[in-house]
């Protein structure tokens, strides 16, 4: 618990004493419960008149973090998006400000404007290192969070299955799980089941975490296909060559198999065999600015017969990487597969597989 104060409610606590500084600004914080999907309510008043805005705290803002921020912020309709940051470089604030997010950071940055409410303050540089992520939301934590997100029910099983299942050490497993517990994201309910919870709020964290920390180590390899072929080429390629066991497909080619309309540009594929020998029998070519990106499986695979999807989670937030382009899949990815998914009782959700 000790970790999680020092980190988001040192934010906050940081970035709302900045508001003292504001003359005649009266502020009031109200916190969420534990696990809820965002930290609390900040309401504003004073001679200009009031204002209440949804609190949502990220520790760590990256370029990709804000786009995400900015992404989610188009479906907060509860009240304005009010984001608290350990630090806003100018970069990334004057996007904020370009899409209507207000936000505060801990050195004292804010742009406030609602209603009579305005605040501009800009340029201050940080005063201590960035807020280390917490073990959770490291490469190890977040395989076992991407198993649980996917398979709610595995959150009973024993420690040796998980860490089978989502290929981490044994050790890491406990930690983890203690801190989705102190985090309020799992709890026992009355029979004795540990139940997964805030599902959307977890996964939220979790996508900042895949792009940013856990994907780059599971990079193989980018290359482009063959001359002769092309991005679309791909799927039945891997059925001529017997890989739909050893491949899942993701990007953008994935969401094009189930979605009507995209046109491809990009593919990211999941392999669970020998990177080289998949490489030589689909005619890939190594190249560093190529469109098809080569990452290893997270977690084990059944093999099967059919040609396979990486799962929707991985599909929306690859998805997402491509900024704007990809915005619009992923949202539709997300209404199709995940809403439901997050919102009704634990289960799985899987894209239909194409024949």
């Amino acid at each position: 618990m000790a970790n999680r104060k020092n980190n988001e409610q040192g934010i906050i606590d940081l970035c709302l004493a900045s508001l003292h500084a504001l003359p005649g600004c009266r502020h009031d914080f109200t916190a969420a419960p534990p696990g809820s999907d965002h930290a609390g309510h900040l309401a504003l008043s004073g001679s200009w008149g009031d204002c209440r805005y949804r609190v949502q705290v990220v520790a760590r803002l990256t370029p990709l973090a804000a786009r995400l921020v900015i992404h989610q912020a188009q479906d907060t309709r509860e009240a304005p998006l009010l984001l608290l940051a350990d630090f806003v470089s100018e970069r990334l604030a004057g996007e904020l400000r370009g899409h209507g997010i207000a936000f505060l950071d801990t050195v004292g940055n804010a742009s406030l404007r609602e209603g009579g409410l305005l605040v501009e303050v800009s340029g201050r540089k940080r005063k201590a290192p960035p807020v280390r992520t917490s073990r959770g939301f490291q490469p190890s934590g977040l395989r076992l969070i991407h198993l649980l997100l996917r398979k709610p029910e595995a959150l009973n099983w024993n420690y040796r299955r998980l860490a089978k299942e989502a290929g981490l050490a044994l050790g890491a497993v406990g930690p983890v799980l203690k801190e989705l517990e102190e985090r309020g994201f799992s709890r026992e309910d009355t029979s004795g089941k540990r139940r997964l919870r805030n599902r959307l709020d977890l996964f939220r964290r979790w996508e900042v975490g895949y792009l940013e920390r856990l994907r780059p180590k599971l990079l193989l390899e980018r290359c482009r296909p063959a001359t002769d072929l092309g991005l679309n080429a791909l799927p039945e390629m891997i059925r001529r060559q017997n890989l739909q066991g050893q491949i899942q497909i993701g990007g953008e080619l994935g969401a094009a198999l189930i979605l009507e309309g995209l046109k491809p540009r990009q593919a990211v594929l999941h392999l669970q065999g020998d990177p080289l020998a998949i490489m030589l029998r689909l005619r890939l070519v190594p190249d560093p600015e190529g469109e098809v990106i080569l990452l290893a499986a997270l977690g084990t695979r059944t093999e099967g017969e059919r040609l396979a999807l990486a799962d929707p989670l991985l599909l929306h937030a690859e998805l997402m990487d491509l900024g704007g382009a990809g915005e619009d899949p992923a949202r539709q990815i997300f209404e199709r597969f995940l809403d439901r998914h997050f919102q009704s009782a634990p289960q799985r959700q899987s894209p239909e597989r194409p024949a």
